[in-house]
């Protein structure tokens, strides 16, 4: 593997990062990943090869867990849609990660993406309150959830590959679909990585 810091030098001036530089860290966090899964800029992130790259670490649906059926209900329940995944340190030192089975496929890539960067990026885990009275799930990290949701969709969605597409007229529902994610997810790249309004320009200017 290259020196970490010697293939982030090389990105520099060479179209792989955008004019945001509050979004860099994020957007070489993404490359280093698909650098270290050894797969091309312009194809879908294989999101299960990424757990392999963690020591200890055991992904599952929730719906999995037929132990807790009752915590598995209360999830898939009214009012919890929003839960999406969550990492649990466990006692002997491995890492259990859930995601809602309930959420379609394109929402579980951009949430188990999220919990990786978490892990990657050796973040304080958050404390969970699961039947809280006040209706909090867990304490929250502002920087830290930023940091892991922008590492996530950057490496989902890659600068250089989004700019490409966007210039060659693809619109943003079929980058979604080559990179299988959602459209918002598309959406939400072109905005921090200042692609938004060109990319409108460029799509009201064909016929």
């Amino acid at each position: 593997m290259p020196n970490f810091q010697a293939r982030r030098r090389h990105r520099t001036g060479k179209g792989y990062l955008p004019p945001n530089p509050k979004q860099w860290e994020n957007e070489h966090n993404g490359l280093d990943l698909r650098e270290d899964l050894g797969i091309s800029l312009d194809c879908a992130l294989p999101h299960e090869d990424a757990f392999d790259l963690l020591d200890r670490v055991t992904v599952l649906p929730h719906g999995a867990l037929t132990e807790a059926q009752e915590s598995v209900d209360h999830f898939r329940g009214p009012g919890t849609g929003a839960w999406s995944g969550l990492a649990l340190p466990r006692p002997d030192g491995t890492v259990l990660v859930l995601f809602n089975d309930s959420h379609p496929r394109t929402r579980i890539r951009a949430t188990l993406m999220e919990e990786f960067f978490h892990l990657r990026l050796e973040h304080r885990p958050t404390t969970i309150r699961v039947y809280s009275s006040d209706g909090g799930a867990r304490s929250y990290n502002p920087s830290a959830e930023s940091a892991a949701f922008g590492s996530g969709a950057a490496a989902l969605v890659p600068f250089r590959a989004l700019k490409a597409m966007l210039q060659a007229g693809v619109a943003p529902l079929q980058i979604a679909r080559t990179f299988e994610v959602s459209e918002a997810l598309v959406v939400f790249r072109l905005k921090v990585t200042k692609l938004y309004r060109s990319g409108r320009r460029l799509h009201a200017a064909r016929p």
